[in-house]
């Protein structure tokens, strides 16, 4: 049969959860947690962004170097 409270706090689980996948997490914080919630999570993804930023055109110098050192090695094998 289950109990009858667990069974309500699971569909209300469910529904927060729902919304909270709907309208973007914090939804059911007060106005003034989810407000500071929200400034956190922007600033989180803003150095996140930037993280990915700076390792990307990390990658990409690391690429363009080890391109311009490869040809200098075949280079020299054909001289051979």
């Amino acid at each position: 049969m289950g109990n009858p409270a667990m069974v309500k706090r699971k569909n209300s689980e469910k529904r927060r959860k729902r919304y909270e996948q709907r309208l973007g997490p914090g939804v059911y914080l007060p106005k003034d947690e989810r407000l500071a919630f929200n400034a956190a999570a922007e600033k989180a993804i803003a150095a996140a962004t930037a993280e990915k930023a700076k390792y990307d055109a990390e990658k990409k110098a690391a690429k363009a170097k080890k391109k311009a050192e490869a040809p200098a090695p075949a280079a020299d094998a054909a001289k051979k």
